[in-house]
């Protein structure tokens, strides 16, 4: 798998695109990125393994390949960081849920990965963000915004555009839209790893803020959502693990046996990167010089380009 590291030099569009991120990450105090926890799962605690492993046995049919070979080109890892900041400013402005920002990000991996499209075509890549957040909300927000309500930072488009920017991305998905996400299964890891019933706010937000600069880095069907809840989880609560303690870690709690070690401790091992990573990147950038194994469809608009 050829994805971008941690520690890789960054181009100066990735380093705008990067600082843009960091920003709306620091923006996001401990009460935005907290979650309350004990809402993921309501049920009979006795059955919590059984309803954690029917989420497990629901990753592995819907496509998360730790053995894949999705690749984060130059041009790919710029137009998603782009995408993903914008999603994570527009997740901010209307209340949603990180699941839905998750999904958006799971389905712009997907289309783009599926689609021929200019990844540097900053009006395109917001055009498909629209689409993404736009068809994730009505998956999972009571309330969904009008297409017009979606067109903030002074790009518009019509909605026949976005519109039909979301029958590709459903035809390329195969209107498979229901995914799961890491955030279904942190109550039950915070819970088990901390040994606390009622972990610390700062512990859950952290968690959160783990999984979001993970997002940044790597395609979302690489990777097993249940396997970066746990690395999350565990990078926060102690982050200096090696291989074989977080093997003895993970053994000291009767966790349902879906988990891959392997995978846990290279998603593990990148976050103790990104902590490093982020102590060592320049943060003075000047934004105004920003930059505009699947086959591959290319997408059309009407001739005057998205509108």
């Amino acid at each position: 798998m050829n994805e971008k590291m941690a520690g890789e030099s960054l181009s100066p569009v990735d380093l705008v695109c990067y600082e843009d991120f960091l920003g709306e990450l620091e923006a996001a105090d401990e009460d935005d990125t907290y979650i309350d926890i004990t809402r993921t799962y309501v049920g009979d605690p006795d059955t919590e393994d059984e309803y954690l492993t029917l989420l497990a046995n629901r990753e592995a049919r819907q496509g998360f390949d730790a053995n894949g070979t999705l690749v984060l080109d130059a041009s790919f890892r710029t137009a998603r960081l782009e995408a993903f900041t914008w999603i994570l400013r527009t997740r901010k402005n209307f209340g949603f849920h990180f699941h839905t920002v998750y999904l958006s990000m799971i389905y712009f991996d997907r289309f783009l990965s599926s689609c021929y499209a200019d990844r540097n075509y900053s009006r395109l890549v917001r055009l498909i963000s629209v689409g993404c957040i736009s068809l994730a909300a009505k998956m999972e927000e009571v309330r969904v915004p009008s297409l017009p309500q979606f067109q903030t930072g002074g790009l518009t488009f019509g909605s026949t555009n976005v519109k039909r920017v979301e029958l590709g991305i459903l035809s390329t998905l195969q209107w498979r839209m229901n995914y799961a996400t890491p955030f279904a299964f942190l109550r039950y890891f915070i819970i088990k790893f901390s040994r606390q019933d009622s972990p610390p706010r700062e512990t859950v937000s952290r968690t959160v803020r783990s999984i979001l600069a993970l997002m940044r880095e790597i395609h979302l069907m690489s990777h097993r959502p249940s396997v970066i809840a746990a690395a999350a989880t565990l990078v926060v609560l102690n982050n200096s693990l090696t291989r074989t303690t977080l093997e003895t870690q993970m053994n000291s709690i009767a966790y349902p046996g879906f988990l891959n070690i392997e995978d846990v401790f290279r998603c593990y091992n990148l976050l103790q990167q990104l902590d490093a990573e982020n102590l060592r990147t320049p943060r003075n950038v000047n934004s105004a010089s920003r930059s505009n194994g699947i086959k591959r469809r290319r997408l059309q608009f009407d001739k005057d380009g998205p509108a």
